[in-house]
């Protein structure tokens, strides 16, 4: 048979039986006397074999070394190997994709609902839509909106623990504890743009403040998750808080934390 009714019987094309000879998967036949090349029934089953291997996600380049591993132990515990390795891959890509399949149906969720698609927990993004919308003041909305993407850089490179989202958000649905937060982020937009030292007395009761909202429980998710202040990104803190004010009020938040932390590893 000529090299058309090979392919056609494996149901493939003539150009991906050329393409097997190249690799050395499939001999060429000699060609005959007029010149054309010859196939048998056992190129055939060659062919098909190679085809229904590579439609199972074998590479080309191991479908060879299957055909050359005889029934010796030493080429079946080969093949095994080879086998799991490839199912082992098939594994991987398979939760890559649920993982992106849960987040495309969660994106898809928000379009429909008229909601910003976010990285952020629905109910973290809502709220924070809400709160940015009613803010009491453009400094509070500011501060608002500047949280609410650093929040989503966080998420979407997975610097963000789980855990502390969920915190996040249990602080936003809470009346009391969003009035708290709020009230925080209107005295935080006060002192922007001002000396620390001229406002010395409202970055230590901001720090205060906002310490106070760390109850031991979140202090306790803190230490359990391995959890620093900072972002665990490679952006220091004078680029995300540029206000000398209010980068002073997270500093001093940020050593009272840690000297929290190791207070209660060390069990006082």
């Amino acid at each position: 048979m000529r090299i058309g009714q090979l392919a056609e019987a494996a149901q493939t094309t003539p150009r991906t039986v050329r393409h097997y000879h190249r690799l050395g998967l499939l001999a060429e036949p000699v060609r005959r006397a007029n010149g054309y090349r010859e196939y048998t029934m056992d190129d055939v089953v060659r062919l098909v074999r190679i085809r229904w291997l590579a439609e199972r996600g074998v590479p080309l380049g191991s479908i060879a070394a299957l055909f050359a591993a005889d029934t010796s132990e030493e080429g079946v515990s080969d093949t095994v190997a080879d086998l799991r390795a490839l199912i082992g891959a098939v594994e991987v890509e398979q939760a890559k994709l649920a993982r992106r399949h849960v987040g495309l149906t969660s994106m898809l969720a928000d379009a429909e609902s008229g909601r910003t698609v976010s990285a952020l927990p629905t109910e973290v993004a809502s709220a924070l839509t809400d709160a940015v919308d009613t803010a009491s003041s453009p400094g509070v909305q500011r501060a608002l909106e500047r949280e609410r993407d650093l929040l989503e850089v966080l998420a979407m490179t997975g610097s963000a623990p789980e855990q502390f989202l969920h915190s996040y958000a249990s602080v936003i649905a809470d009346d009391e504890k969003r009035s708290r937060y709020l009230a925080s982020l209107s005295d935080w937009s006060s002192i922007e743009g001002k000396e620390p030292v001229s406002v010395e007395n409202a970055i230590e009761q901001l720090a205060c403040s906002i310490l106070a909202q760390f109850d031991e429980q979140a202090i306790a998710d803190l230490r359990a998750q391995s959890v620093g202040v900072g972002l665990g990104m490679p952006i220091s803190l004078d680029d995300v808080v540029p206000d000398r004010a209010q980068r002073e009020v997270v500093l001093r938040v940020q050593r009272a934390l840690v000297a929290r932390m190791a207070g209660e590893g060390d069990g006082r």
